[in-house]
C-alpha cells in the first residue's frame, strides 16, 4: 500500500462565502497534493500512527465551480465475520488463573508418553487439568475463536508495496465490534489492472482482545 484517498471529502463555507475543501489520504507514505482541485492550498498536515500508517490532509480554498465530483473514487470496505483456530491450552478456562505454565507442561508430558497414567495432585486446578488432558489425549489441540476480516478495495495508479504484509497494520477504516485491545494484521494484498490504473484489495485479520504479538508481527 502506498496511499489512498479516504472517502468523504468535506466542503465548508464560512460567513464570507469562502469554501474550503478538505482531502485526506492514508497509507505507507506521504501523499502528494491532489491535482483535480483548482484553488489555493491553505494547509497540509502529515501525521503518523503507532502502527506506522501515515495520514496526509490537504485543505484548499476554492469556489463552487471548482468542487470536484466524479474524479473521486471511494474506498469499498467489506467486513466478514469469521473464526480462526488457536491452541486449546489458550482457552480462558485454562488460563494462568487456573493452570500455570508448569501445570500445562506436566499435562503435555503425560500426553506424550503412551499408556502413562497421569496424576494431577499438585496442579492448581485438578478438574481443569483433567479436562485439558482429556482434550489433548483425544487429539483436540485447537478450538475456534471469533474474528473479523476486513477487505478494502480501492483504485491506485501503481501496484502496491507488499512490505507491510504480515505486519500489525490498521486498516484505516472504522470497523464495528472490535474488542478493546484488539488490532489488525495485514494478511494479503492483491492488485490487477494495467499501467496507470489498478484495482487493489487489502485484507486485514482482527486479533483477539490481547492484540497480535508485537515481537512476532511488529510494524
Amino acid at each position: 500500500m502506498a496511499y489512498y484517498e479516504q472517502p468523504g471529502r468535506t466542503t465548508s463555507v464560512d460567513k464570507d462565502g469562502k469554501q474550503t475543501i478538505t482531502v485526506t489520504y492514508v497509507g505507507s507514505e506521504v501523499a502528494p497534493q491532489p491535482t483535480d482541485i483548482s484553488g489555493t492550498i491553505r494547509s497540509c498536515s502529515v501525521t503518523k500512527s503507532e502502527a506506522g500508517q501515515i495520514r496526509t490532509q490537504y485543505q484548499f480554498e476554492t469556489d463552487s465551480s471548482n468542487i470536484p465530483g466524479t474524479a473521486f473514487q471511494a474506498v469499498q470496505v467489506e467486513v466478514v465475520s469469521a473464526v480462526r483456530t488457536v491452541p486449546i491450552e489458550t482457552h480462558p478456562n485454562f488460563s494462568e488463573k487456573y493452570l500455570s505454565a508448569e501445570d500445562k507442561k506436566k499435562i503435555k508430558d503425560a500426553v506424550s508418553v503412551p499408556d502413562r497414567s497421569p496424576t494431577f495432585d499438585d496442579t492448581g486446578d485438578q478438574a481443569r487439568a483433567i479436562s485439558l488432558y482429556g482434550y489433548l489425549i483425544d487429539g483436540v489441540e485447537s478450538y475456534y475463536v471469533p474474528s473479523l476480516v476486513v477487505r478494502k478495495t480501492y483504485q491506485a495508479s501503481s501496484p502496491p508495496s507488499a512490505k507491510q504484509v504480515g505486519k500489525i497494520t490498521s486498516p484505516g477504516v472504522s470497523v464495528p465490534g472490535v474488542p478493546k485491545g484488539a488490532n489488525f494484521l495485514l494478511i494479503n494484498i492483491s492488485s490487477r489492472g494495467q499501467s496507470g490504473s489498478y484495482t487493489v484489495t487489502e485484507e486485514y485479520e482482527m486479533s483477539g482482545a490481547g492484540g497480535w504479538d508485537t515481537f512476532l508481527y511488529g510494524s
